[in-house]
């Protein structure tokens, strides 16, 4: 018995089609099942849009992201839902964006269980799973409300000798144990996050490695100095360790002969641990770097305009692995534009992203957040400070349980150079700490730092009013609470270890006790 794959009638008007379903039916044959593949995704913990050699940024060598932009797409305008780690992260678990998602929509928060994780769906559907390094975090993993176990199993048992301020954990040598541990007749999904660049840093490790910190561009928000020259040197050497893991994993898949069969997705959760970039809205905070392959399922070297949020990447990755995407997830898949062989614009109706922000670190009074809604549209920035009489950075007189004061921005050489030089006058301590105004609109275009805000311009009104309509259009068709006039998150529990919210007073009162 066989089955007829080719056959041919001369003069029958039965089609081809009709033919192989026939033969299929008379004949017993079962139809070649559909390979799924098997994906990687791989996420920085830290790094800005513009900070890898593929972007041409000096004194960074990043040649396996480079490689994967090359060999795949890369995506000039992909942002993540909100610009602090644990936030982030949810949002790509479940294709949602953080004002959707309760406590999990903030750091030291935990993500209700009623939120799938799309890895707990590709579980459901015959994937093998596994992650190595920083998973869903930080956050509580032990009360039995939220997900304890968010993204898959745990492989961080093997370390390594590291240079200080460097995770231990082998992430190249656990993601081997898992690949070699796995089921191989079953597609694999692997997270690979590392640490780095988070903080803390060895300072002048950068320059140790033989960065010219001569040659590095400090962006205009920043002081250009040796200091901030030093610290942005530092931050670069640990991109470059995060690259060189993913360089040893891609090595893995292609000795297997699995490389081709894989979606390999390397990305960030949210912009550099520096003032005015991580846990803000300002696009050094939220654009991130993305490149995505594919084998040859995809068009090698292409660069895509098109505005992806990271509340894609659940049901894109779904889609891929052909599995039906829930309805309750907000995100859009890209899968079209990945399988659309070509760069530019494809969908032009993929022109705006929205990212928001609560609170990131207990740094203020009572640990009330700073919220923030934004779009970022074509080549305009609109933002929303929902609380404009509060302090972005956190407090100046109110220590948080483990960043000090101005909590919401990481410490650091850069922050305490501003805290020490510039507190109270300084032109680049007032646009990382001071207050900001109710309505900021930026042509990022023409500033690509967001120093110039057009939103009290007269010639900018018509602008602000439409983006504002758009804004608000579609946090109300999502339940954003902010809509309600809610604020639920001033109540949400703080997750820190030994964090006793009655032990935190402003710094005056703390003096005189």
């Amino acid at each position: 018995m066989y089955c007829i794959k080719n056959y041919e009638f001369v003069g029958s008007k039965l089609s081809l089609i009709l033919v192989l379903k026939i033969s299929f039916l008379i004949l017993g044959c079962n139809e070649p099942t559909k390979k799924r593949p098997n994906i990687l995704f791989c996420i920085s913990d830290d790094q800005s849009f513009m900070h890898t050699s593929f972007q041409g940024t000096s004194e960074i060598s990043t040649p396996n992201f480079d490689r994967i932009a090359n060999d795949g797409i890369f995506f000039n305008n992909a942002y993540c839902n909100a610009s602090s780690c644990a936030p982030s992260r949810a949002s790509i678990l479940t294709g949602k964006n953080v004002w959707e998602l309760e406590e999990g929509g903030l750091l030291f928060g935990g993500l209700p269980k009623e939120y799938m994780s799309f890895s707990h769906i590709l579980e459901q559907h015959g994937y093998v799973t596994g992650y190595t390094g920083k998973g869903y975090a930080p956050a509580n993993l032990k009360n039995k409300k939220y997900h304890t176990k968010p993204i898959a199993s745990e492989f961080n048992e093997f370390k390594m000798d590291v240079p200080q301020g460097i995770s231990n954990i082998d992430y190249a040598r656990n993601f081997d144990t898992f690949f070699s541990k796995r089921d191989k007749n079953k597609p694999f999904f692997f997270w690979f996050g590392a640490k780095e660049p988070h903080r803390n840093y060895k300072y002048g490790i950068g320059a140790a490695s033989g960065k010219d910190i001569s040659k590095i561009e400090v962006p205009n928000f920043l002081p250009d100095n040796e200091i901030v020259r030093n610290d942005m040197a530092d931050y670069f050497f640990e991109i470059e360790w995060f690259d060189t893991h993913l360089g040893r994993i891609i090595q893995t898949l292609e000795e297997a002969g699995e490389l081709d069969n894989t979606i390999i997705i390397v990305t960030s959760d949210n912009g550099m641990p520096f003032p005015r970039a991580k846990s803000t809205c300002y696009d050094y905070g939220t654009h991130l770097p993305l490149a995505i392959c594919w084998g040859d399922k995809i068009k090698r070297g292409a660069k895509v305009d098109d505005f992806i949020s990271f509340i894609d990447f659940a049901p894109t990755i779904l889609d891929a692995a052909d599995i039906s995407i829930p309805k309750e997830m907000t995100g859009n898949s890209f899968l079209e534009i990945l399988l659309a062989n070509k760069g530019g614009q494809i969908d032009t109706t993929r022109d705006r992203v929205f990212t928001a922000l609560e609170r990131h670190t207990y740094c203020r009074t009572d640990g009330m957040p700073y919220p923030i809604r934004t779009i970022r549209k074509n080549n305009w920035l609109y933002i929303i400070n929902f609380e404009p009489e509060r302090w972005p950075a956190g407090d100046p007189n109110f220590l948080s349980p483990h960043q000090g004061i101005y909590g919401d921005i990481d410490a650091g050489p850069t922050r305490e150079f501003l805290i020490a030089n510039e507190k109270g006058t300084g032109h680049y301590f007032e646009l990382s700490a001071g207050k900001r105004p109710s309505i900021e609109l930026y042509n990022i275009e023409d500033d690509p730092f967001q120093l110039n805000n057009l939103a009290k311009e007269d010639n900018y009104q018509d602008l602000c009013n439409e983006l504002h309509s758009e804004l608000f259009a579609y946090l109300r068709e999502t339940n954003d609470p902010r809509m309600a006039k809610l604020s639920p998150w001033d109540n949400y529990p703080y997750f820190f270890k030994g964090f006793e919210k009655r032990h935190l007073k402003p710094i005056g009162e703390r003096d005189k006790e």
